[in-house]
């Protein structure tokens, strides 16, 4: 990946924001930090309430870092 477009940048961060979110969200769970109960009956995939909510935040995110990103290539 020499010189991704935009559109490859932005698949790789979200991958990479996607699975950060995740672990997080895991650990918090697991040390009694945070509850995830009520979450985990919305939170099951695409087209679930809190996926599609969170997926939203992450692709925002994903494109607004492209250009910083961008710049590691050029």
């Amino acid at each position: 990946m020499n010189h991704p477009t935009d559109e490859e940048i932005v698949r790789q961060l979200v991958d990479i924001i996607s699975d950060g979110f995740n672990r997080s969200l895991r650990s918090l769970a697991e040390t009694g930090a945070i509850d995830v109960t009520n979450m985990r009956g919305h939170y099951c995939g695409v087209g679930s309430k809190y996926y599609d909510v969170v997926t939203e935040q992450i692709v925002l995110s994903a494109k607004c870092g492209t250009t910083s990103t961008r710049q590691l290539f050029d």
